[in-house]
């Protein structure tokens, strides 16, 4: 079921992100889920624990802008996850990825050799199992080859 939702973008990244939606011919939408693709691909970079979220620095109101995005219940999982396990924002997730990944995916859109399409996550797994009377959260953003057993489900 698609979940309609709203990143708040700096203009100075909206502005990149059009050269991106301009050069390559893709709607905006579709490169951010592309870039959000590939930060989780490089989690362990950015994974942090025992610290407050952290968000875009302040500017004034005339320099934000709502983007809605509409996203399948795996991606929302997923962006949420995001937000836990990186303590940033996922606004400022994106404003991360777009600085660090948006010329390179670019390049790789205008490769018509490359598949750069990929970006469903279907492969999300959330579990809660009891262990000794603990309750563990397991997620996976993917299936591994060898699930591991699991205790009292």
């Amino acid at each position: 079921m698609p979940i309609e939702t709203t990143m708040h973008v700096h203009t100075s990244i909206l502005e990149i992100l059009t050269y991106g939606e301009e050069m390559t011919g893709r709607p905006i939408k579709v490169i951010i889920k592309l870039l959000m693709q590939r930060i989780m691909d490089d989690n362990h970079k950015l994974l942090k624990a025992y610290r407050r979220v952290k968000y875009q620095e302040r500017d004034k109101e005339k320099n934000w802008r709502r983007v809605h995005i509409v996203l399948n219940e795996y991606e929302y999982e997923y962006y949420l996850d995001m937000r836990k396990f990186y303590k940033m924002s996922v606004s400022f997730i994106l404003a991360y990825a777009v600085m660090k990944y948006l010329n390179e995916l670019v390049n790789e859109l205008l490769d018509r050799n490359k598949n750069t399409d990929n970006y469903l996550y279907s492969n999300y797994i959330f579990i809660k199992e009891t262990v000794d009377g603990i309750i563990c959260w397991k997620t996976y953003w993917g299936i591994p080859q060898k699930l591991p057993r699991l205790h009292n489900l």
